[in-house]
């Protein structure tokens, strides 16, 4: 699946960016009691009773502390190498970097799937945490004046007529744009200074998955609270209003109905019969039909194998042994280069199909119960690992390698993978270059992601 990684999200620097193996014992963060606007921030250790202002603080005087506290006895410029994975948040400039890709806020709030910080110790306390969480959504400065954030009354959100420049394009400064610029190194790929590409994730369900904190989407803003309801809504007005950069008031259309589910129709496959449309195409065009080998462009040696009428003319019916397409597979000359040899089962599949009479057959089963071992693995297998093998993923994957459940998994959790095999606007359609993939297999991949991708 070429290209799928154009905008994801690099989910396994952030990974490692948090596993930090620090084994000091750190200070237990105290009780604290907000509301104040005189009292300490509770950062200095203790387990006495302290006033914690979640109003009036900046940088310096309470975010550096608490840095300094909780987490430069391990991240510090002389520990971070022996203790602290190389991590050096001694400073502002040092630290800022891990707070943009929210894996600073990720460790420190305790999030599932980050390692939790401080290390050893106890988790801040709720009023150290909402200092850090409104600090970062002031923008995280390093400043001198004091910070104070106001949180807009829900009363004033008009989820009736507002526009995207007066609306919706303030919300992404705010909430987004400190991650989602072209100068933020950390940004995923996506940059949403430019209208153009917020408007591409807009219509393709990704920003309004990720914000209403769906099944299968990066729950954004990453690290921070969710959108209020009330934003959520105009979000959603305004996408279902065609998501237009225009300076006409909008009034936001009613609510299209939920559609029908999709009838699954019943299956009438055969467990002893080979099916070319189901299983030889698919297997041929992700290991032999590819650019720059057997595809109809480049037709490496005079061969295509972009189709099934091409396919056959290396096909003795009935017998395998006879025909050119199975003997170089088993022999191992083909495929060529990176892409991975047929296994034992694929042999077996295609000497079986062939002796089965090498039919343009297929057929329709729907098993959206089956599990990632039964079902996704082997989907992925035919008609992906082609190209996205650990051997092929930087010749012909776009460096993405669909080889290992982990890797598959990034890109089922991120969105890409949906997005890909749905064919939709913003993502690489795939499989490249071939009809999308059955209604069925799609509906079982996404019911496996929207489980959570498990390893099951």
């Amino acid at each position: 699946m070429n290209k799928l990684l154009s905008r994801a999200i690099p989910i396994f620097i952030v990974t490692v960016i948090v596993a930090i193996a620090c084994v000091h014992e750190l200070p237990v963060a105290p009780k604290t009691t907000t509301g104040g606007t005189t009292g300490t921030t509770g950062s200095t250790g203790g387990t006495g009773t302290t006033t914690c202002d979640t109003t009036t603080f900046n940088y310096s005087t309470v975010i550096n502390p608490m840095i300094q506290t909780y987490c430069v006895a391990c991240h510090g410029a002389t520990t971070a190498a022996s203790s602290g994975a190389s991590i050096d948040l001694s400073t502002y400039a040092k630290l800022l970097p891990y707070v943009t890709n929210g894996s600073f806020w990720a460790g420190i709030n305790h999030t599932a799937g980050f390692s939790a910080m401080p290390k050893g110790g106890a988790q801040l306390s709720t009023c150290q945490l909402t200092q850090v969480s409104k600090w970062i959504a002031a923008g995280a400065k390093n400043d001198t004046a004091t910070v104070i954030v106001v949180v807009p009354p829900v009363s004033n959100c008009d989820t009736t007529k507002f526009l995207f420049s007066t609306t919706i394009a303030p919300l992404l400064q705010t909430n987004c744009i400190t991650c989602h610029s072209a100068g933020n190194a950390n940004n995923g790929g996506i940059d949403f200074t430019v209208f153009a590409n917020v408007q591409a994730y807009a219509l393709n369900g990704r920003l309004l998955g990720s914000i209403q904190h769906l099944t299968g989407y990066s729950a954004m803003p990453k690290g921070m609270a969710q959108l209020s309801a009330c934003n959520i809504t105009q979000f959603a007005k305004w996408i279902a209003a065609g998501a237009k950069n225009d300076t006409s008031t909008v009034v936001a259309p009613p609510v299209p109905p939920t559609p029908p589910p999709t009838t699954v129709p019943t299956s009438n496959c055969s467990p002893d019969t080979v099916y070319f449309q189901n299983t030889i195409g698919p297997l041929i065009n992700s290991t032999c039909a590819m650019a720059g080998c057997h595809d109809a462009t480049t037709k490496a040696s005079g061969v295509n194998l972009s189709a099934y009428a091409n396919i056959v003319k290396y096909v003795s019916a009935g017998n395998a042994a006879g025909s050119t397409l199975y003997t170089i597979t088993k022999s191992g000359s083909m495929p060529r280069g990176s892409v991975p040899k047929y296994t034992a089962a694929q042999l077996t599949q295609l000497q079986t199909w062939i002796n089965q009479g090498a039919k343009n057959n297929f057929c329709t089963s729907c098993d959206t119960t089956s599990s990632y071992k039964t079902a996704i693995a082997p989907l992925i297998t035919t008609n992906c690992i082609g190209c996205h093998s650990s051997a092929s993923a930087a010749a012909s994957g776009g460096g993405i390698d669909l080889s290992t459940y982990a890797t598959i998994q990034v890109y089922a959790l991120n969105g890409r993978l949906m997005g890909s095999v749905n064919h939709a606007a913003g993502y690489s359609a795939m499989p490249k270059n071939v009809a999308q993939l059955p209604a069925c297999q799609i509906a079982q991949i996404q019911k496996w992601v929207t489980a959570g991708a498990p390893n099951n």
